[in-house]
């Protein structure tokens, strides 16, 4: 009778200490020999990561440092680690509370050091929790890390912030077909309106509804749960823009929501007819002069280092100039203190002296540049021909917009030289061809949820090449 009361006290024992369980996982800020994981936990925990080239982990085995997870972050933790050789897939796995968990097993593969070719996918809008196949299809790539472009989910969050940043976070996380992606592929994720804050949002402004999006929150779970690169602004309430380089290509994450300032109108404004209202004030979507001469020091950098840049500029860059009057309808138009805004509809033809001014900037500079965005539910090839807006032209520059995963599509901006495709289920493949030349050269190319090529309505291919020309 005591023994079988010392196995069922023993059994009890055992269950308590394995009892705490892995909720979500995936990894990010990959470098050539270091990565991130970000993890939580169900409950309180000791957490660290074993993490191997082998899949088995029969050999080759490293273990991170131990981290812990509690309530104020809400049992996530994240986990750096390090000593990674460069082009290597590595595989990792938890050991919790003491227990190591073999159920589950995440992998990324990293850098390669100097020049070299490779493959990433990339994609915006997708619905809060989407168990789309496309996520499946971009899965199956295996690129060598996945670019999320924005809109991670459809929060609109604007009250309830902390809590709600942290239930859209766990539903989308908790989605079978996008976990499933997040951890076999590295990450790589910019926010854009619906996962900062309200539909068009504006940070420091308010919104349509009158309402200013949950800044300080957006900022906190953004940091807290996503294995992000190192931010350009450590300081609280600063943009979480960044920047990483892979090869002799600096990908550049611009934080165009969080600080982002509308322009600014007085006048008889009431009236969407009037032409008795003007612009007092233009808008910048850096927002601060500290945020945009980062982005210019970051292309001088690269071009200083024989670097090209792809720029994620999360909305659309080609689009049509912004009139010198006020032209929004009464439903978009915000009263503030100091005047009028307008909900801008989310392009940079409302910004377009900002605009001219990096255009002109990287005209000066001869930067080799090239743009991915997102934002809007479509996908889209422009080859520079309508791209050019530096005073007198001078800067075309490429620009692909990839999606929307599995939200309605719409059009916005262009026109676009090689076509648009306005279809649910699509997301984007860019190769970076490198073999030390001075040619290196960058393919585009569409596909949809099955995994096939994405053609235009007149059957072609929707595609682009085309090679910048950097110092040997």
């Amino acid at each position: 009778m005591k023994t079988n009361i010392i196995y069922v006290i023993i059994f009890l024992l055992i269950d308590n200490v394995s009892s705490t369980e892995i909720d979500y996982y995936w990894s990010g800020a990959v470098t050539i020999n270091t990565g991130v994981v970000s993890v939580a936990t169900d409950s309180e925990a000791e957490v660290k990561v074993q993490y191997s080239d082998t899949k088995d982990f029969s050999k080759n085995n490293l273990f991170s440092k131990l981290f812990k997870t509690n309530s104020e972050s809400d049992y996530f933790t994240k986990v750096k680690l390090e000593n990674l050789k460069p082009k290597t897939i590595y595989y990792y796995r938890f050991v919790v509370d003491g227990i190591i968990d073999k159920k589950q097993v995440g992998k990324f593969n990293t850098h390669g050091p100097g020049s070299f070719s490779y493959k990433i996918a990339l994609a915006t809008c997708a619905t809060t929790g989407s168990n789309s196949p496309v996520f499946d299809r971009i899965r199956e790539e295996d690129p060598l890390f996945y670019l999320m472009l924005g809109d991670f989910h459809y929060g609109n969050i604007y009250r309830d912030c902390e809590d709600n940043f942290l239930t859209y976070f766990r539903a989308t996380l908790g989605s079978k077909k996008q976990s499933k992606l997040y951890q076999n592929t590295a990450i790589a994720y910019m926010w854009d309106d619906h996962d900062f804050g309200p539909n068009n949002s504006s940070g420091i402004s308010p919104n349509k509804d009158g309402r200013a999006a949950c800044r300080p929150e957006a900022y906190k779970a953004y940091k807290n749960y996503v294995p992000h690169y190192a931010l350009a602004f450590k300081e609280e309430g600063e943009v979480i823009s960044q920047s990483f380089n892979v090869g002799r290509v600096k990908f550049l994450l611009t934080d165009l929501r969080s600080q982002k300032r509308r322009p600014l109108f007085n006048g008889d404004c009431s009236n969407p007819k009037s032409s008795n209202c003007k612009k007092v004030k233009q808008g910048s979507n850096f927002g601060t002069e500290e945020h945009l001469r980062w982005f210019k020091n970051q292309l001088l950098d690269a071009k200083n280092n024989n670097h090209a840049v792809v720029w994620h500029s999360s909305f659309p860059y080609l689009s049509l100039p912004d009139l010198s009057w006020f032209n929004c309808d009464e439903e978009n138009t915000i009263k503030t203190d100091t005047g009028y805004e307008c909900d801008d509809h989310d392009n940079w033809g409302w910004y377009p002296e900002e605009r001219t001014a990096i255009a002109n900037f990287i005209k000066e500079h001869q930067i080799q540049l090239c743009i991915v965005s997102g934002d809007a539910h479509m996908s889209a090839i422009d080859d520079g021909s309508n791209s050019d807006y530096a005073s007198g032209g001078g800067a075309p520059i490429p620009i692909f917009h990839a999606g929307p995963l599995d939200r309605k599509p719409s059009i916005k901006g262009g026109p676009y030289s090689h076509g648009v495709s306005g279809l649910r289920g699509q997301y984007g493949i860019m190769k970076i061809i490198d073999s030390g030349s001075k040619d290196l050269c960058v393919e585009w190319k569409v596909k949809d949820y099955k995994g096939e090529f994405v053609r235009k309505s007149n059957g072609d291919l929707l595609e682009h090449s085309f090679c910048f020309q950097l110092d040997n």
